[in-house]
């Protein structure tokens, strides 16, 4: 229910935020709205099956709702099923086990592996069926320019946080900070910058 009391004051601009108990409403998310950052695909110091993570950034000045994302490797997907949110200007990591990373997460289970040769990552909005909602952000990490990278994540360039860039091989690179695994990555941080 939406209540507008008028008075003679005059605001130029209003802006009203619609949230559910407090949860900013979610998506639809427009295109770049959200990015994916770093991609631990090859980890070493825990196996594939319990190590692999992707983390996702908000590019918006708001803070917004992450459930019923849906998370996709080529033609695999998960539907994220709880309340996430997610500030402005902020990092989260989804992972496929609660042993991948510590701190704040969202573990999207075995539906999803990947490749270490490489696969089209995408984050999309719901639609009508999960398998059918529009594209926020996408990447394919084993296309031409993209480093490899055993035991660390790869990262996106801190600076080139838009969805052009985040397209392009040249603007990831290796990670060189050693998280809580053992192995290279920043987990829910800003990247380390490219050399």
């Amino acid at each position: 229910q939406i209540t507008i009391n008028l008075d003679e004051s005059s605001d130029p601009v209003e802006i009203v935020s619609i949230t559910d108990d407090g949860v900013p409403a979610g998506g639809p998310f427009g295109s770049g709205d959200l990015l994916i950052t770093e991609i631990m695909y090859d980890p070493t110091a825990l196996t594939d099956a319990n190590g692999e993570w992707i983390e996702i950034y908000n590019t918006t000045n708001q803070p917004v709702n992450l459930q019923n994302l849906v998370l996709k490797k080529d033609d695999d997907f998960h539907v994220i099923a709880g309340v996430i949110e997610l500030g402005a200007h902020s990092y989260f990591v989804l992972a496929r086990t609660s042993q991948a990373v510590t701190g704040d997460h969202y573990v999207y289970g075995t539906g999803i592996s990947l490749n270490n040769t490489g696969a089209v990552l995408s984050l999309c909005n719901y639609g009508t069926d999960g398998t059918d909602g529009s594209t926020i952000c996408s990447v394919n990490y084993g296309a031409e320019g993209f480093p490899g990278a055993t035991g660390a994540s790869l990262s996106l360039n801190p600076g080139l946080l838009n969805q052009a860039d985040a397209l392009l091989g040249t603007s990831w690179c290796v990670a060189t900070a050693v998280y809580s695994s053992g192995d290279l990555g920043t987990p829910g941080l800003v990247n380390t910058a490219c050399n």
